[in-house]
């Protein structure tokens, strides 16, 4: 008798095991679920007080950045000839908020979604119709020299030509209308993703003559496109967070 119970007890004892087991992942399970709804619900801009829950969707967002955006930026999100650095500290669109690094990945850029960024444009002045879709006339090569020697003096560098930085001027603030994107002080304007044409990050080439000659002759219209509808919006969220946390770090100081 005490022979044939005994497989009837490891019988049960096995599906009370299972069962647990069972209980312990739908319990896990519920906190996740529980967690990612936190996530969506909070406001993306605003800190998160729960550093587990960041923790948790900073790590789901660089397994997303891995499958989705490495193949562009690179695993470690540096980027590289017309792909932006995201560990910079330099926004090209926006501000580097949370919010705005979602709707960027959602909608794309130039990525002929209505609400992706779609309005800078840069024109390649050195070809005979600049703009598909505006009148903007073409600068010679001895123009765009011009704005180039315009810009280097703007940015602390020495200049020899006094001409040409004032005609070069002259053009950025008229019949060029740099000025109409990238501002007055050429300082750029995030709302639309121009770059600022002062500093020292550049996303084409190093920043010197030929490279700048390169992008107001040929123009420039990079395009990134959007994941909405392949990404769930948990993802969308998740993979914002880990971008923006590729930028937390301190910066280095020269």
């Amino acid at each position: 008798m005490a022979a044939n119970l005994a497989p009837r007890a490891g019988w049960r004892a096995w599906m009370l095991g299972g069962v647990g087991l069972l209980a312990v992942l739908l319990a896990l399970y519920v906190v996740a679920a529980r967690r990612d709804a936190q996530l969506l619900r909070a406001d993306p801009d605003a800190p998160i007080a729960d550093a587990g829950l960041k923790r948790a969707a900073v790590a789901a967002g660089r397994g997303v950045f891995a499958a989705n955006c490495a193949s562009c930026h690179g695993a470690d999100g540096r980027g590289g000839r017309g792909v932006p650095n995201l560990t910079d500290h330099d926004w090209l669109y926006g501000t580097g908020a949370v919010g705005e690094i979602e709707q960027t990945v959602a909608y794309g850029i130039r990525s002929h979604d209505p609400k992706g960024w779609n309005l800078a444009v840069m024109p390649a002045y050195g070809t005979i119709k600049p703009s598909p879709a505006h009148q903007i006339d073409p600068l010679s090569p001895g123009d765009i020299a011009d704005v180039i020697a315009f810009l280097d003096r703007a940015r602390g560098q020495p200049v020899s030509d006094d001409g040409a930085v004032q005609r070069g001027q002259a053009i950025y603030a008229g019949r060029g209308g740099c000025y109409d994107c990238h501002g007055g002080d050429a300082r750029g304007d995030p709302a639309i993703g121009a770059p600022n044409l002062l500093d020292h990050v550049w996303l084409y080439g190093d920043g010197g003559d030929a490279s700048v000659f390169q992008s107001i002759a040929l123009g420039r219209r990079g395009v990134m496109p959007g994941f909405l509808g392949r990404l769930s919006a948990l993802k969308l969220r998740q993979v914002a967070l880990y971008v923006r946390s590729l930028s937390e770090t301190p910066k280095e100081t020269p």
